[in-house]
């Protein structure tokens, strides 16, 4: 058997610890339950990887009914890389047959991982797709969602240009998204603000996404589609937030019930661009 590169290793370390953090949706934290959920739709090497790496992170910072921290994970990966890894490549020149025989399960599962993703040509940053891609799966299932209001809506999904080192906030996505917010408005973009939810509000909104209504046809095509959405972004993008843009109240705050609001899941694409999908609500 050829010798595998210590940095393969690594980085399928890094996959691993990159969907932990990605089963736990938007507020940082994984549940058990969450990580359990996650599984089914991994390839198996990744699986056995992800599930016994998460139960490495569990078992270091033990508390009953605790969850695991994109913090914990991070320490967890450095802690992994120095003595689950790179002790065991003791001539710097790949790990080879014998030196793999002597690693924990976790390292080996991290090899096999590394083989999988080699043979595929699967890239190592977990496959994550582009802004452009992202939003070409996004429009694919657009079409059948359908928000309601006091009007409906369907997702409008898009990408748009952010500067490294910014954060997330209502100023800063929504002087990112003006073009595509302008328009939405009529033209007055300066007579809108925005808000950003809480995580609580924002698991609200997303449920509300998925919601099949009734379970009228026209409800439950909407909801798979919105479910199909969520998911990719879940998995393709980074810090997802949601935000609402409506009319400015004079204190300078989103006003209540003043006609059309935006509804915006925003999150940082693995090209740096914001990608997302707005829907419109109408509340007098």
């Amino acid at each position: 058997m050829s010798r595998i590169a210590k940095s393969e290793v690594n980085r399928a370390l890094s996959v691993a610890a990159k969907t932990i953090v990605q089963a736990g949706g938007t507020d940082g934290r994984t549940s058990r339950a969450e990580l359990k959920a996650k599984l089914s739709s991994l390839p198996k090497e990744q699986a056995a990887l992800v599930d016994i790496f998460f139960k490495f992170i569990d078992n270091r910072d033990f508390k009953k009914g605790a969850q695991v921290t994109a913090k914990d994970v991070d320490r967890a990966v450095a802690y992994a890389k120095t003595h689950m890894i790179a002790k065991y490549d003791l001539n710097a020149n790949g790990l080879s047959k014998d030196e793999i025989a002597k690693m924990s399960l976790t390292g080996k599962r991290a090899v096999e991982l590394a083989k999988a993703l080699k043979a595929t040509g699967t890239p190592t940053d977990g496959g994550t797709l582009t802004s452009t891609k992202l939003v070409a799966e996004f429009n694919k299932v657009a079409k059948d969602t359908n928000y309601m209001s006091e009007s409906d809506y369907s997702a409008q999904p898009f990408s748009v240009a952010f500067p490294a080192g910014h954060d997330l906030t209502p100023h800063n996505v929504q002087t990112a998204m003006k073009d595509l917010l302008t328009p939405f408005f009529d033209g007055r973009h300066d007579e809108i603000a925005g808000e950003v939810y809480s995580s609580a509000d924002a698991k609200s909104f997303m449920a509300r996404l998925k919601s099949e209504g009734d379970g009228e046809p026209s409800e439950v095509k909407s909801a798979k589609a919105f479910g199909t959405m969520l998911t990719l972004a879940k998995e393709n993008l980074k810090d997802v937030k949601v935000f609402n843009f409506g009319p400015k109240a004079a204190d300078g705050s989103v006003a209540g019930d003043q006609g059309l609001y935006a509804r915006v899941l925003v999150g940082r694409a693995s090209d740096g661009k914001l990608v997302g999908f707005l829907v419109g609500s109408v509340e007098t």
